[in-house]
Parts: C-alpha cells; structure tokens; sequence
C-alpha cells in the first residue's frame, strides 16, 4: 500500500516535510544562512538523487513510497504540502519547530515496516547537509566535516528515530 493511503493528510504533510526538516535543523546548528543554503541545496540534490533510484533505493519501501509521491506531484500540490512555520526573530523558536516536524512525521511513520529505512534516509540527508563544503570566503577555505553543533544535532535526530521493538 502507499505510504499517502495509510496517513492522514496531517500525518503524510508532516513525513512529507521529515527529510528537509531534519537536515534544516543540524544545518541550522551551526553556520550562517549562506551555509545554510549551500547545504540544503545539497540535501535536496542528495533526495533528488535517491529518488531516480526509485525501487532500487537501498532505504526501503517506505522511503521508496515517499520519494515516488514526491517525485509525481506538481509543484503547488508540493508546496502546499509544506509545513509553514510561524515566523520568529528568536532562531531558537524557529529551530523548535523545524525539530517539532521532525518529531511528529516520524511519530507517524514508527510503526510502519520500513521505519528503519526512512530513519537512516532522514540521517542521511542531514548528514550530507552537514557534509557540504562551506565556511571559507570565496570558496578558498572551506571545510567539508561535521562540526560539534552539527554532530551533536545528528544525534539528537537519531536519537528521536528510534524505531519500536515489536
């Protein structure tokens, strides 16, 4: 069965957001928004890439399901399925909630069979945005590794997708 036929819309809205929610939240740890750009565009390409491996994807049915429905919907039906945050001056509010999505999509999606799977998908795409290039100026210095703040958001990520025992 499709992963959208076995959620409620609230439910498939905020898995739908889990992948980009996760790698905001460890790119927000640490860097300015210059960096974050960067690696969020590089979360997305890492996602775009996973999903042109459609049933060859080694992160499971569930995440196979997700990607194929994100890949065939249109661009308004994918924008509307964004989580709009309130806005904030606070970052800290602002990362509060991003961590919020995270937290409630994968409440969704515990239970199914392939939770494993979309877990270390969600890991992934942080960790790629926690692995992009970036710092330096003009490009002359710029780093590709994990730094505390980003490590320690990983794991707190991890630490949320704990898949049940049965």
């Amino acid at each position: 069965m499709d992963l959208k036929e076995q959620l409620s819309p609230e439910q498939f809205k905020a898995v739908f957001n889990v992948p980009l929610a996760g790698a905001t939240y460890v790119s927000a740890s640490s860097g300015g928004g210059f960096d974050m750009i960067k690696e969020l565009t590089n979360a997305s390409k890492f996602m775009a890439a996973e999903a042109q491996k459609g049933a060859d994807s080694a992160y499971g049915e569930l995440t196979i399901s997700l990607l194929s429905t994100m890949t065939s919907m249109s661009k308004d039906d994918s924008k509307a399925m964004q989580v709009e945050y309130e806005k904030s001056k606070e970052p800290a509010e602002m990362i509060k909630q991003v961590r919020q999505t995270v937290v409630d999509g994968w409440a969704a999606v515990a239970g199914l069979p392939g939770a494993d799977g979309f877990a270390k998908f969600v890991i992934d795409v942080a960790r790629t945005a926690a692995l992009s290039k970036t710092g330096g100026h003009f490009g002359f210095g710029n780093k590709s590794e994990i730094d505390e703040k980003e490590q320690a958001a990983l794991d707190e990520l991890a630490g949320i997708m704990v898949v049940p025992q049965a």
